[in-house]
């Protein structure tokens, strides 16, 4: 029996059946669908009366108005359909496990990142390609905006870009986590400027660089307290701002350090203005290409997860 309530597995002659009847509902009626089954209208007919038996549900109605799904017959083709399209991707995905991947593997990162995580990139890559050699690998620098549209339309397998938003289809994991630190320049009026003086009103009299990109809810916090006169989304465009003495902003403490060091940059009371800067590795919760989604998940988990 095909009731549910029987707690009984589906059998080889029950999925029969439901192609029988899935046959019937796509060519609407049984009459329509001799040709495709390959078998006459009366063995649809019992075939079709084997289903209803073994479900104990009325899938349809037949008479002069024509064929018609009932409500419970309506629900059973829509789980048809996820069936037999569950099945469809295992035959594929067991068919192609013994196959190369071949083809290209999109791998899309905002240039948000440090000098450490395109190590880690490249590390992963070296990886992905020994495991699958005849893959094209594709390594391409993209706004977030940008990216997150080539993963929801499959343009890309592998998305890195900072944390700041969830978006409906797609999923994405915390990898790299680095404090974010407000900085003046060396010529900036700010840069001698006891911390105990330094408050909201003082900042705001400055202008400062805005990074250009949607933050997570503590950068924004910080961000609505400035007065921005600048943009700045790649850090090296960033720092020259910030350099030039006529802006203040935010620098990861990766970047500032070597600034810092030589005295040409200082950071702005560094326990109150501050934020964590979050990369994340994001992909399509359900891509058409889950065995390249899968490797280079696997890959870049690998190293950015032990770094």
């Amino acid at each position: 029996m095909l009731d549910p309530l029987s707690g009984k597995q589906l059998s080889e002659y029950d999925l029969r059946l439901l192609r029988v009847f899935k046959a019937v509902v796509e060519h609407g009626g049984f009459a329509a669908a001799e040709h495709s089954l390959g078998i006459t209208r009366s063995t649809i007919s019992v075939h079709m009366s084997s289903l209803e038996s073994r479900m104990n549900i009325k899938l349809c109605v037949r008479g002069r108005s024509g064929f018609a799904l009932t409500e419970r017959g309506q629900t059973v083709y829509q789980a048809c359909l996820q069936l037999f399209s569950s099945i469809q991707e295992f035959a594929s995905l067991v068919d192609n496990l013994g196959k190369p991947l071949t083809g290209e593997l999109v791998i899309l990162y905002s240039d948000l990142l440090d000098h450490k995580s395109i190590a880690n990139i490249g590390k992963a890559v070296a990886s992905i390609k020994q495991q699958a050699p005849k893959l094209c690998i594709s390594l391409n620098m993209e706004s977030v905006a940008n990216i997150e549209s080539a993963l929801i339309n499959n343009q890309a397998h592998v998305g890195f870009y900072p944390a700041y938003r969830n978006i409906d289809g797609l999923v994405s994991e915390v990898v790299f986590s680095e404090s974010i630190y407000l900085c003046a320049g060396k010529s900036s009026p700010l840069y001698d400027i006891d911390e105990q003086l330094m408050d909201t009103d003082l900042l705001a009299k400055h202008a400062a660089v805005h990074p250009g990109i949607e933050l997570n809810p503590k950068g924004r916090s910080q961000l609505q307290q400035l007065n921005f006169g600048a943009k700045g989304y790649q850090f090296d465009s960033r720092i020259a701002l910030i350099l030039s003495g006529a802006y203040i902003g935010y620098l990861p403490i990766s970047e500032a350090k070597p600034y810092i060091e030589q005295r040409l940059v200082r950071l702005l009371k560094p326990e109150q203005y501050s934020y964590p800067f979050e990369l994340s590795l994001v992909h399509k919760i359900n891509p058409n290409e889950k065995q390249k989604v899968l490797l280079a998940m696997e890959a870049l988990q690998a190293e950015f997860c032990t770094h």
